[in-house]
């Protein structure tokens, strides 16, 4: 319900005319109602050849790994 009432609320707030605000709450909405897919869009995109390795580079690895764990149960 939080997820959802973010990314609706940033929808509305965009809508009455505040575009960056209304914007900030659709994107925390989005990562709210998503972050349970996270860790399976990261470790598909470690397997792809290219990919895999950028995000293994030293100042990136440490953000995806904090984004690709899963602490709860979805």
């Amino acid at each position: 319900m939080k997820a959802t009432g973010f990314f609706l609320g940033g929808v509305f707030v965009v809508l009455i005319g505040w575009p960056l605000i209304g914007m900030i709450f659709e994107i925390y909405g989005f990562f709210l109602l998503f972050r349970g897919f996270f860790p399976m869009v990261v470790g598909f995109i470690r397997r792809v050849p290219v990919l895999g390795s950028l995000l293994n580079l030293p100042g990136i690895r440490s953000f995806v790994d904090k984004v690709g764990e899963s602490n709860n149960m979805v």
